[in-house]
């Protein structure tokens, strides 16, 4: 009923309905903890209609085309390498088949486009460089479909590869934080990601990596080599000194007044909200340099 976010920053709610009513604010408490710098209260109100309103339908119709062979207008084959003991023996090639439509394809990412281009007719379109369930799990988000936490968890990295390779940028993103949430990072792991980030442009877990070298800086100084790591990665590691151990300027103050402005010191996920919420979701992919200047051409 209220906005979840709302909610989680301690906001007091009230509801005025015939199921619950509770957590009045006394007026000292809307002194001392509500009123924002310039004293000003804000009351967010959210209305809900008791009526029972249907939802749009178009979502679900498109996910029931997924992999729908009978209105399908392109085939996929997606082939994995069986392993064989013997060497000298040529691994056979398992070859799994997915059914799409190129009007949804062609209008999600270039790449799809691109990928089938490949194909004329029905003639199957061959796909060599992705795991056919990593590949299932691709199509099925393009449709609308939603992925499992289990899924994301053991796939996290070849989502992330796949949907980079296609364009599929909402999962890409979505992948790159089931990949930070799940991946434990430590001294003998830490470059090998840092170099993965750098390569596959993942500013989340850039990030979280820069957090870790800054809080295990005496242990990173002593124990990891930085020979093949590029030089404009220093600027990653400035801005996570610049949140963990914030110097204090003249400027600060003025700083803190313009948030807006303030968009070096800013965590990667705020940096991708504030261009979500400008209608710029395209443009959520990149490093934190090519956000923070995104942000500011169109601030």
């Amino acid at each position: 009923m209220f906005d979840e976010e709302y909610i989680q920053k301690g906001v007091t709610c009230f509801c005025f309905d015939d199921s619950w009513m509770h957590d009045f604010v006394t007026r000292d408490d809307i002194l001392k903890q509500y009123l924002d710098r310039s004293g000003a209260l804000t009351v967010y109100v959210a209305l809900k209609l008791k009526e029972y309103i249907p939802k749009n339908p178009t979502s679900t119709v498109i996910l029931k085309l997924f992999n729908n062979q009978d209105s399908a207008d392109i085939v996929f084959e997606v082939c994995e390498q069986r392993k064989r003991t013997n060497d000298r023996k040529r691994a056979k090639a398992s070859t799994h088949t997915f059914h799409a439509h190129r009007l949804i394809l062609q209008n999600y990412s270039t790449e799809l486009a691109a990928l089938c281009a490949t194909s004329e007719g029905m003639t199957p379109a061959i796909v060599d460089d992705v795991k056919p369930e990593v590949f299932r799990h691709l199509l099925y988000y393009v449709y609308g479909g939603e992925i499992g936490e289990e899924d994301f968890v053991q796939h996290a990295k070849d989502l992330i590869n796949a949907a980079d390779k296609y364009g599929v940028t909402n999962l890409k993103l979505e992948a790159e934080v089931w990949y930070v949430q799940s991946t434990k990072i430590t001294i003998e792991n830490v470059i090998d990601n840092l170099l993965y980030a750098d390569a596959m442009n993942c500013a989340l877990l850039k990030e979280a990596l820069m957090d870790f070298m800054v809080e295990k800086k005496v242990e990173v100084m002593q124990r990891v080599s930085f020979d093949d790591v590029p030089g404009h990665i220093c600027k990653d590691l400035l801005a996570a000194v610049a949140r963990c151990g914030d110097v204090s300027s003249d400027d600060d103050d003025e700083e803190e007044e313009d948030m807006e402005k303030n968009y070096s010191k800013m965590r990667i996920g705020d940096l991708r909200q504030k261009l979500d919420e400008k209608g710029l979701s395209l443009d959520i992919d990149g490093s934190r340099e090519a956000l923070i200047s995104t942000l500011k051409e169109h601030s």
